[in-house]
C-alpha cells in the first residue's frame, strides 16, 4: 500500500498539470484496456519472436492485419526536416532542461531478438553497434560470440539478454522440470487450463509459450536465476524482461490467470504488483547489471496501475505502444488527453530516476510515406520530453524487419542539447534545441523535426 501511495503522489500531479483544466481522462479510458504481452522462441535459437499490444484507448480498433509492406532503410546525414500528419491537442507543461546531453539527445536502442542477427554481416553488426546505445539480443552463441567486438566498436554500448518474462516454452527442459517438480508455478485459468499466447496486433499466436504465475515466489526465484545464468554464461551487460504488462488479464492470452491465494482472477493492479516483485527478484540476482522491462502501455494505464512497475528496483521501463498500437489504423492518432498523459508518464519516470524506452511500431500494411510519417510523429513526441541521458527510442516496420535498421535519417538528427522544456501555445507543442527544433501542431496535424543546415 505504501508503494501505491508513493507512486500516486508522483504520477497524479504530473498528469493533472499536463492535461490541464477541462480535460477528461475518462473520455479515453472507457473500461479495461489491453496491454503488452510478448513471446520469443527458445533462448539461444534464432527463430522469430514477437511483442504485441492489445487495444489502445482512443486509437480505434486494431486493423487486425498482420501483413505489411516494407519501408526502405535509410542512413546517412539527417534531413533538414521531416513531417507527419497527426491529431493531438492538450498539454500545458515543461519538463526541466536535460543535463549532460551529448551532441545529439536521441539515444537509440534495438530489440534485436527476432532472428536477423544470425545472418548479419560484419559491416551491419558494426553499424548496429555504433548507432545504438543498447542492443537486446537472444542468449546464445550468435550474440555471445559478438559481445566483445560490439564493445570494441562502441565502449558505451550496453548489450542485454532477452528474457521471455513470465513464460516457459513447452518442450524445453525447463518446462519439463517445472511441470514435474513445481506444477504450481504455472498459471491456470478458472477451468484449470494452462494459458498460452494468443494472436493479435500484428503478431501470431505462440501456443508453446506457457504463462507462469508471476505472483509465486518460487517462480520468481527460478526466473531470477534463469536471467542471472543467461547474463553470466554469455557475458551480457544486463537483461530485458519481456511481457511484464497487464495484457494477460485483458485478452492477450488464451485465458485469465487465477490468483491461487484468493481463488479469483488476477486484477490488472494485482498482476502488475506481482511483476514488480518478480523484477525485484531478478535485480537482486544480477546486482549491478542493467535491467529494464516492458509493461508501461500508455499514460492512462500508467496512472491507473502500470506505474507499480516503477516501484521495482529495475533501471527502466518500456512502452511497446508509443503513440500507436502496432497494427492500429494508420489514421488512429493519439487523442489530445492520451498524448498529454503519455508525456506525463515519461516525466514521472524521470522524476523517479528511471530510464524510459519508447518503441513505435507500424506492423500493418502501409506505404513508405505512412511509415515515415509515424516515425516522425513518434520521434517528435519522444523528443518533447527526452532527457538526453537515459531515455531511449526505437522504431520498426514491418513486424518482420531487422530492428537495428535506422529506418529514416531523422532518428539520427543532430539536434544538440535542448534549450529548455517543451511549451504549448495555440495548439502547438514545441521544443528548441541547440541545433534545431521539434513541433507537434495539433491544428494542422503536422509533426516536424527541423535541423539547422
Amino acid at each position: 500500500m505504501q508503494r501505491r501511495l508513493t507512486r500516486l503522489a508522483l504520477a497524479i500531479p504530473l498528469v493533472l498539470a499536463l492535461v490541464g483544466a477541462g480535460s477528461d481522462l475518462t473520455q479515453i479510458h472507457p473500461g479495461a484496456m489491453s496491454a503488452p504481452l510478448a513471446a520469443n522462441p527458445t533462448a539461444g535459437t534464432s527463430g522469430t519472436g514477437f511483442q504485441g499490444i492489445a487495444k489502445r484507448a482512443a486509437g480505434g480498433s486494431p486493423s487486425g492485419s498482420a501483413g505489411a509492406t516494407g519501408s526502405p532503410a535509410a542512413t546517412g546525414s539527417p534531413r533538414a526536416s521531416s513531417t507527419a500528419t497527426a491529431t493531438p491537442t492538450g498539454a500545458i507543461a515543461s519538463p526541466p532542461p536535460a543535463e549532460g546531453s551529448g551532441p545529439t539527445p536521441i539515444l537509440l536502442y534495438a530489440q534485436d531478438w527476432n532472428g536477423y542477427s544470425s545472418s548479419r554481416s560484419t559491416a551491419a553488426w558494426q553499424q548496429a553497434a555504433v548507432t545504438h546505445q543498447i542492443l537486446v539480443g537472444s542468449p546464445g552463441p550468435v550474440y555471445g560470440d559478438m559481445i566483445g567486438q560490439l564493445h570494441a566498436w562502441n565502449p558505451e554500448l550496453k548489450v542485454l539478454a532477452y528474457d521471455l518474462g513470465p513464460y516457459t516454452i513447452a518442450g524445453t527442459s525447463d518446462y519439463t522440470t517445472l511441470m514435474s517438480q513445481h506444477p504450481d508455478y504455472f498459471a491456470r485459468d478458472a477451468q484449470g487450463n494452462l494459458i498460452t499466447v494468443a494472436a493479435g496486433n500484428g503478431s501470431p499466436a505462440y501456443p508453446d509459450n506457457t504463462l507462469m504465475d508471476d505472483g509465486n515466489p518460487g517462480w520468481q526465484a527460478f526466473e531470477a536465476q534463469r536471467v542471472a545464468s543467461e547474463i553470466s554464461t554469455w557475458g551480457f551487460d544486463g537483461a530485458y524482461i519481456d511481457s511484464m504488462g497487464p495484457g494477460v488479464v485483458t485478452g492477450s492470452t488464451t485465458g485469465v490467470p487465477i490468483d491461487p491465494s484468493t481463488g479469483q482472477a488476477y486484477t490488472q493492479a494485482e498482476w502488475m504488483a506481482a511483476g514488480d516483485a518478480a523484477l525485484d527478484a531478478i535485480k537482486a540476482a544480477i546486482g549491478s547489471k542493467y535491467l529494464f522491462s516492458t509493461g508501461l502501455v500508455n499514460g492512462v494505464d500508467y496512472e491507473d496501475f502500470t506505474s507499480d512497475l516503477s516501484d521495482s528496483t529495475a533501471n527502466g521501463f518500456q512502452t511497446d505502444s508509443w503513440m500507436r498500437l502496432a497494427d492500429a489504423s494508420l489514421t488512429a492518432w493519439p487523442s489530445p488527453s492520451l498524448l498529454a498523459s503519455d508525456l506525463a508518464m515519461v516525466q514521472s519516470l524521470q522524476a523517479r530516476g528511471k530510464a524510459f524506452f519508447a518503441w513505435t511500431k507500424v506492423w500493418t500494411s502501409a506505404t513508405p510515406a505512412q511509415v515515415s510519417a509515424w516515425n516522425t510523429y513518434g520521434l517528435a513526441a519522444y523528443l518533447l520530453v527526452d532527457n538526453g541521458v537515459n531515455d531511449y527510442y526505437t522504431f520498426d516496420s514491418p513486424f518482420a524487419s531487422d530492428r537495428t535498421t535506422i529506418f529514416y535519417p531523422d532518428e539520427r538528427s543532430a539536434l544538440g542539447a535542448p534549450d529548455g522544456g517543451f511549451t504549448l501555445s495555440g495548439g502547438v507543442y514545441s521544443r528548441s534545441f541547440q541545433f534545431g527544433s521539434v513541433t507537434l501542431n495539433t491544428t494542422t496535424n503536422v509533426a516536424t523535426i527541423d535541423v539547422a543546415p
